[in-house]
């Protein structure tokens, strides 16, 4: 029971590291979701401000 157990924890780690982003592209994955994050608040905070402007 116990051999399965550790063979099942095994497993999952390498598909946990198979997933993880390279160390090399962390860099860059960060910063394009940061600019994507900050055009998306301005585009929802002009559709609020639109929304309010029509009534």
């Amino acid at each position: 029971m116990r051999k399965q157990m550790a063979r099942q924890k095994d497993l999952f780690e390498e598909v946990v590291r198979e997933a993880l982003v390279p160390d090399e592209i962390q860099p860059a994955l960060v910063t394009q979701l940061a600019l994507l994050m900050f055009a998306l608040i301005d585009v929802i905070e002009t559709e609020v401000h639109d929304e309010q402007d029509r009534r």
